[in-house]
């Protein structure tokens, strides 16, 4: 037998005896969502300290590039944003969009968790792809409480996205009159 086909012979052996297989296996677990992301999904906020004490890492994504803050963001998970910032995620790590943590809590509307991530130094007026700002998402849903909210900690009233609306635009949208009163309460015209 030839060297080329000794090789041959030898690596479909292995190959059919499981020793190659590893690799494969290896790849399909790292599309496996992690512990973590499985613990946010789940809710299971005491799994997720244990985890994060453990050597979890607090800015593991899924395959789409979303971190366990985000999803603890869009779940309206307080207790779990906190968890996730005491264990040092990213408090700015956008999506693949490039909305940050901010943008998505504003977007969901809960002042808690707004509150929780300029605690944490988030940037206010921190843009997406699009040019759209936390304000500008917390506008566009009528979010009155995460517009106060981002409002008081210096958002921007008068900057526009790349189309060229501003929060008052997007208030006007969301046809929530007390979104616009908000807005020009803080001088937005």
């Amino acid at each position: 037998m030839t060297i080329p086909a000794r090789l041959f012979a030898v690596t479909m052996a292995a190959i059919l005896s499981g020793v190659l297989a590893a690799p494969a296996w290896a790849q399909i677990s790292l599309l496996a969502p992690s512990g973590l992301i499985t613990a946010v999904g789940a809710g299971d906020v005491d799994k997720v300290k244990s985890l994060l004490i453990h050597g979890g890492k607090p800015d593991s994504t899924d395959i789409e590039g979303t971190s366990v803050l985000i999803f603890a963001i869009k779940a309206d998970n307080p207790d779990m944003v906190a968890a996730l910032l005491a264990g040092g995620a990213h408090v700015g790590m956008p999506d693949k969009q490039s909305n940050t943590p901010l943008i998505w809590a504003a977007d969901v509307g809960d002042p808690i968790v707004v509150k929780q991530l300029l605690a944490a130094k988030a940037k206010v007026n921190q843009e997406n792809q699009q040019g759209l700002t936390p304000l500008m998402a917390a506008a566009r849903n009528g979010r009155i409480d995460a517009m106060e909210a981002l409002l008081k900690a210096g958002a921007a009233v008068d900057k526009s996205d790349y189309t060229g609306r501003d929060a008052m635009a997007w208030a006007a949208d969301s046809r929530t009159p007390a979104a616009a009163a908000l807005l020009r309460q803080f001088g937005a015209h």
